[in-house]
């Protein structure tokens, strides 16, 4: 009898669900801080409701902070796949630090779903990062598109040297904009953390553009704004979605927030699927405020990840074998098709591992909040 008992114990033990880890790697501290606890706040919202598998396992999440620094997010990218073994990792959010671990994630052949990070040499040379939003080089267009639908003929570019994000993007934007019949009449650079942009200012002054483009990210757009409206300019500013985030603009710039504009990947009050009609609802009722598009993109990063993990499960692919599987989850991701998910329906091309007509909002700040403006589709 005792002998039954424990064998039958023995069987059960071994039917107890596992555990898969998830690798979530963001700016959790340091100067874009929000973006990454937005990011995180979307992920652990779909977690909560997509963490079980068909075969009874629970994914986990390791949460991992990478400061926005290059040597902290190789690290941690390190941890996650070597000490945590995670079959999958969400993250970075900066184009910068997506470039820092490409070649980590070469190496160990991990499943990289960046959700935010826009440069287009992310996902070049590379089958293992996969990104869940569109590139520089639609949102520059999109930026210059605007500025000569409106008949702003000439403009001042505004970018951050050290970021490969900026760079990239004013590349992209001088790029669509002359093709199209405006004229760049200067480019100024910045360097990030600077505080100080009264020489900019004063040149920008000085040529009176119709419009200035600012590729920058919000901690410098903000400290920009005071002292270019303070100075008397009123062109129309415009920058990318590193800018997205009305609360830090509105504490550095206070009323000269009001009225700029930038390209965004989600709007709260246009959701353009049934998944992201509940998942605004579960987020209001859940933070008491509206999701962002880091929130959004966080979310559809995961969702990806889960996707995949589900699908070499139900093909009988074991987890215990973590290279076969990962590989898996890999290829999975990589062909993603239409997929509902909370920006829209995602379809990855898994050559270029670039989601597939993937449209862009163009949202304004208006008391420190985001108003609506347009949808813009390639």
């Amino acid at each position: 009898m005792k002998k039954g008992l424990l064998l039958s114990g023995v069987v059960a033990l071994s039917l107890i669900a596992g555990e898969i880890k998830v690798g979530v790697l963001q700016p959790l501290t340091g100067p874009i801080s929000s973006f990454g606890q937005k990011t995180l706040d979307g992920i652990k919202l779909v977690h909560k409701k997509m963490n079980k598998l068909p075969n009874g396992d629970t994914i986990k999440l390791v949460v991992v902070d990478g400061q926005f620094d290059k040597v902290q997010t190789v690290n941690g990218y390190k941890r996650l796949t070597s000490k945590e073994n995670v079959v999958a990792v969400e993250g970075p959010l900066a184009s910068s630090m997506s470039l820092a671990i490409k070649r980590f994630a070469n190496e160990t052949k991990t499943p990289t779903v960046t959700q935010i990070a826009t440069n287009p040499r992310v996902t070049q040379g590379t089958k293992y990062i996969t990104r869940a939003c569109f590139t520089d080089d639609f949102q520059g267009t999109v930026a210059a598109k605007y500025a000569l639908k409106h008949n702003l003929k000439n403009a001042v570019v505004v970018y951050d040297m050290k970021q490969d994000y900026s760079v990239g993007l004013a590349k992209a934007f001088r790029k669509a904009y002359t093709a199209g019949g405006g004229k760049i009449v200067k480019m100024l650079y910045i360097n990030s953390g600077d505080k100080d942009f009264n020489a900019q200012v004063a040149q920008i002054k000085k040529l009176n553009p119709d419009f200035i483009y600012t590729p920058i990210y919000a901690p410098e757009e903000g400290l920009f704004l005071r002292q270019l409206r303070s100075a008397g300019v009123k062109a129309p500013v415009m920058g990318g979605d590193g800018i997205a985030d009305p609360d830090t603009l509105q504490k550095l710039a206070g009323k000269y927030a009001n009225g700029v504009m930038f390209t965004d990947h989600f709007d709260p009050h246009q959701p353009p699927t049934k998944v992201s009609q509940e998942f605004v609802k579960e987020f209001n009722a859940t933070y008491h405020r509206q999701p962002s598009a880091f929130a959004a993109t966080g979310a559809d990063g995961y969702i990806m990840i889960y996707n995949g993990i589900k699908a070499c499960i139900q093909k009988g692919v074991k987890p215990a074998d973590q290279s076969k599987f990962k590989e898996c989850v890999d290829d999975q991701i990589r062909h993603t098709k239409d997929l509902e998910a909370v920006t829209g329906v995602l379809t990855i091309d898994p050559k270029t591992g670039n989601p597939v007509n993937k449209p862009a909002v163009i949202e304004k700040i208006v008391d420190g909040k985001t108003q609506f403006v347009e949808l813009i589709k390639p």
